[in-house]
């Protein structure tokens, strides 16, 4: 660059004086510079001239008067390192916490100075000094420049306590972790605490570190000056980057005095997650899906200055507290309670929690595990469902359940009809009650007559003396037996004969109770309540779970 640029002003001496133009780059072509110099004396409203910067006088010298009369400030003593030559490095007449200094032989022609933080200054020309003696130096021009560290949990608490307000100062009430304060874990030795100081010693700014990272998150308190000081330290600014600090920083493991479960944690900045490894955790950067499978994070402390450990589930994919969680069959997998809510049942042989695609529906309407039906089930292969192995019988070359053993010889073969209605015939003429369900002449023919009205399908010698009835006819008999209709809907109600009337009770409890003791042996008793069983999976007025609570809890 050949021409720069000066404003003529008089010297005093009845002669003008060049008087360069720093805001002004110098200019390669003298016709460029002219031009510029043309309109900046039209604007501004004196002369502006080029000139060559071979003809340009001695900067240098200008620059050494300036020091010497003190129309420049020095630096202070305490700065004894030795100066860089042609920089004339001195406070910056506009920010005396800053420095000034000539950056090359263009800009030192046109006066132009280069303004800078101590700490960039030491970075860029004195990269040997050691982090005390820059600390020394940064201090001796800007004392609130100065960065301290706190590494132990007492003193990263003090700077919180009584830094910047946030909503860890000392403005919150957090006795209930009494000793702690939350943020103590970040005292784990990796990371640490940088501030400042005013000129009265007190804590001016703050921000979250890692040194051996050269990493800084976001900063609080006198922002500009701290993010400019830890820059000049050589520090990368995360906040303003979006970034998080990466994996592998470790905190302190504290759990939470008065609430079990529960661990002491700060209000993360720049921090992603922490993971719980071994007996302290660790910064987590990544997506959550990333985090080992069962291995607890913690996303946040919060305000609150705590929380509870959580977990990732493989199946539902979100983040769960970690006390919800369960080993779950097939998969082989820790989910958490949403997920086997929907996903996953409980074997109800084995006790265990397997995943829906190993499930097996049994006569009863519960469901085994795959792996236990094949140990201890068997399929009948008359009805077509699933029992308990020790329930099966054998009977010629079937395999069939003992509830219908009966229907068979003990070659296998089918009993013909007419000895299936012989059989229920007898049985049905044995059973005599009056009204008031004393045995008497006239039960025979009750029974005839409502098997008449209501026909069923002959499955048990028993059959005819119990009917399902639906709500409407629950509240058709409230009028003649006083039955609570809002009490039987939805329970297991059979109907004997005349003014036995509507039960609540379950199936095996009736019949075991009220029928069967005077008329039949324990093998009928058997095949009566299964056949109960049965009909009230199946027929239970359309609900979707056709069984009844209580008579689902006690089978």
């Amino acid at each position: 660059m050949s021409f720069y640029l000066v404003r003529l002003e008089p010297d005093g001496n009845g002669g003008m004086r060049d008087v360069p133009l720093p805001d002004h780059d110098p200019y390669e072509k003298g016709s460029d510079a002219a031009k510029a110099a043309k309109s900046l004396s039209d604007q501004l409203g004196y002369k502006v001239q080029p000139r060559r910067m071979a003809q340009a006088p001695d900067w240098r010298a200008r620059q050494q008067e300036r020091l010497a009369s003190g129309q420049l400030k020095a630096l202070p003593e305490a700065w004894d390192l030795a100066p860089i030559t042609d920089h004339f490095a001195h406070l910056s007449a506009r920010d005396p916490s800053k420095i000034a200094y000539t950056e090359s032989e263009e800009l030192g022609t046109i006066d132009r100075v280069t303004v800078t933080t101590p700490g960039r200054y030491l970075t860029k020309f004195y990269p040997e000094v050691d982090d005390d003696h820059r600390r020394r130096l940064i201090a001796a021009v800007d004392p609130a420049g100065e960065i301290f560290y706190a590494f132990k949990p007492e003193e990263i608490a003090e700077i919180y306590k009584n830094g910047p307000k946030s909503c860890m100062d000392a403005r919150h009430n957090f006795s209930g972790m009494d000793p702690h304060w939350p943020t103590d874990p970040y005292g784990a030795g990796d990371l640490a605490i940088a501030y400042t100081k005013n000129a009265d010693g007190r804590i001016q700014s703050r921000c979250l570190c890692w040194p051996a990272m050269k990493l800084f998150g976001r900063c609080y308190g006198d922002v500009q000056r701290m993010e400019a000081a830890m820059k000049a330290e050589g520090y990368t600014d995360a906040y303003n980057g979006s970034a998080q600090f990466p994996s592998g920083a470790k905190l302190l493991k504290i759990p939470h005095p008065a609430k079990d479960g529960f661990f002491v944690m700060p209000y993360f900045d720049n921090i992603e997650r922490v993971i719980l490894v071994d007996d302290h955790f660790e910064t987590h950067d990544g997506l959550l899906k990333d985090v080992p499978l069962g291995t607890p994070y913690i996303v946040c402390g919060g305000s609150a200055g705590y929380s509870d450990l959580y977990q990732y589930c493989p199946k539902t994919r979100q983040g769960h507290p970690q006390k919800d969680f369960q080993f779950v069959r097939g998969p082989n997998q820790q989910w958490s309670r949403s997920a086997i809510d929907s996903y996953a049942f409980n074997c109800r042989g084995s006790g265990k929690v397997w995943s829906n695609d190993y499930r097996v529906l049994m006569a009863g309407g519960w469901y085994w595990s795959k792996e236990h039906f094949d140990a201890n089930g068997e399929r009948c292969t008359f009805t077509g469902k699933n029992y308990p192995k020790d329930e099966m019988v054998q009977k010629g070359e079937r395999r069939i359940h003992k509830s219908v053993e009966w229907k068979f010889d003990e070659d296998g073969n089918p009993m013909s009809s007419e000895k299936l209605r012989l059989i229920e015939q007898d049985r049905m003429d044995r059973l005599r009650f009056d009204s008031r369900g004393i045995y008497g002449p006239s039960m025979a023919e009750m029974m005839r007559a409502e098997m008449r009205a209501e026909p069923r399908e002959i499955g048990s010698p028993w059959l005819r003396a119990m009917h399902y009835r639906d709500a409407d006819y629950i509240r058709d008999r409230e009028v003649f037996y006083g039955v609570d209709p809002a009490a039987q809907l939805g329970e297991a109600v059979t109907v004997t004969v005349a003014n036995r009337g509507v039960t609540g009770r379950t199936a095996e409890s009736f019949i075991v109770d009220d029928i069967v003791p005077p008329q039949l042996d324990a093998r009928q008793v058997e095949q009566m309540s299964r056949w109960m069983n049965d009909m009230v999976e199946d027929q239970l007025m359309g609900r979707a779970d056709p069984r009844p609570r209580r008579y689902a809890n006690n089978r």
